[in-house]
């Protein structure tokens, strides 16, 4: 490698060496001055040496757009992209805008579903392009054909995007919402498994299940909630919103009937982004969303026999399909083990900080097979608007707040363009608030 391609965390903080940690409570404001930007690297300089130090995490971390001094660290709601995706998306918009003769790009995008169906362990006719994991929840829960009384399992911390097809489904046909309660957190996968195997009666059809809760970050079982569904003869749809481009995901080794993931979070594609998976045996008991995806047998239309029935819902935004991919081949060079391995490792930090901390309550399990890149905690009894804001003033950190069911706590998502410095200024910051509560009440 080059000198001038070598970029290290020396010359990165030679970018933003006026906003060091120890003097930001002065320079809060002035985040963006004097801020210098970073040319984007191809992707071959993103390879990974064989035992990846803070060096190589530097150099990842100088592809974001993120401005100089923000740890941020909420894309469990919305990720930054690289900025190698986001001028991907601006070329394909521009040369679309300057020729729009091949604007709808088909064919194009149909070689690329290879990309996104290795990526989850798929064969590519399983795959559905989306615009969202709302998108693809929709597709599978209101493609079913239900009976009146069928019912559904789900636990209490779903997401609206997971809940909403099934409410469709319970006005609409009869069917029945049975709901369990999964402890915060749990004492372990037999005890998440007995919860859901004790609430099947003879009417359950489907579990439907999030692969980690958007509130706790609770990583569920999916491959024993999937051999359960095996065993009783049930159908198995996950909302994987978060785990798509944080964990490494097989498909195959999962088994479930259907997945849909976000491309807007942590594979960091940008919005209006997602994927959906059916499994090929169920694809033929999934109606199309939207009355689309036929084509033409001597004069008669049929429906399609793979995923792109799914996907005729009118004219799709094409750049940011191509972001979508570019996202996936970003991910791919550096690697879907390295990267889980990297988020595991900052959560971790986050996780045994906080329990060091008088007065914090950690909502997140301690067990790493339980626990991925989301962390919710609560600071004594906070409000947790003050604690966000106070974070965010204090060490210029973004996190969010959650205050999903009685929950009265923030979340913070630790990702690849996140750093252990980042994690360690959260806990000071952390530590602040819960020892000089009564300033935050």
């Amino acid at each position: 490698m080059t000198s001038s391609s070598r970029f290290t965390r020396r010359s990165f903080l030679g970018a933003s060496a006026a906003f060091g940690a120890a003097a930001w409570p002065m320079r809060a404001h002035a985040a963006t001055a004097g801020q210098r930007a970073v040319p984007p690297l191809p992707l071959t300089e993103l390879i990974p040496p064989a035992s990846p130090d803070e060096d190589y995490w530097w150099k990842v971390r100088s592809q974001f757009n993120v401005v100089d001094g923000m740890a941020f660290m909420n894309n469990g709601t919305l990720g930054p992209s690289p900025r190698i995706v986001a001028d991907e998306e601006a070329r394909i918009y521009a040369e679309i805008a300057a020729d729009p003769t091949n604007g709808y790009r088909r064919a194009e995008l149909h070689e690329k579903r290879e990309t996104l169906a290795a990526f989850i362990g798929a064969e590519p006719d399983e795959v559905t392009y989306t615009r969202s994991t709302t998108e693809g929840m929709n597709i599978f829960g209101r493609g079913l054909d239900w009976r009146e009384g069928d019912e559904v399992l789900m636990c209490t911390h779903e997401h609206n995007g997971g809940i909403e097809p099934y409410i469709h489904a319970q006005e609409r046909y009869g069917v029945v919402i049975r709901w369990v309660d999964v402890p915060s957190p749990p004492e372990g996968v037999d005890q998440i498994v007995s919860i859901y195997e004790e609430a099947i009666t003879p009417r359950t059809r489907a579990l439907m299940v999030s692969h980690m809760t958007y509130v706790t970050g609770l990583v569920m079982p999916v491959r024993e909630l999937a051999d359960l569904c095996a065993r009783r003869g049930l159908l198995l749809t996950v909302d994987g919103a978060h785990p798509l481009g944080m964990m490494a995901l097989d498909m195959r080794q999962l088994n479930c009937h259907h997945y849909a993931g976000a491309g807007q979070k942590w594979l960091m594609a940008g919005t209006g982004t997602g994927v959906s998976y059916i499994r090929r045996d169920t694809i033929g008991d999934v109606w199309p969303l939207i009355g689309a995806g036929t084509y033409r047998v001597d004069g008669e239309r049929r429906f399609r026999e793979d995923s792109r029935k799914f996907e005729n819902t009118g004219q799709r935004h094409v750049p940011s399909q191509y972001a979508l991919v570019k996202s996936v081949e970003f991910q791919n060079v550096i690697g879907k083990d390295l990267i889980e391995a990297r988020v595991r490792m900052l959560s971790r930090r986050l996780r045994d900080g906080l329990a060091e901390i008088p007065g914090v309550k950690l909502w997140t399990s301690d067990d790493d097979v339980l626990a991925a890149g989301l962390t919710l905690f609560s600071v004594h009894d906070l409000p947790m608007e003050n604690v966000q804001q106070a974070i965010l003033n204090r060490d210029r950190v973004f996190i969010r707040t959650m205050g999903t069911g009685n929950l009265n706590a923030v979340r913070a998502s630790t990702h690849i363009y996140n750093m252990p410095h980042e994690v360690d200024r959260l806990l000071d910051s952390v530590r602040h608030i819960a020892a000089n509560p009564a300033t935050f009440m």
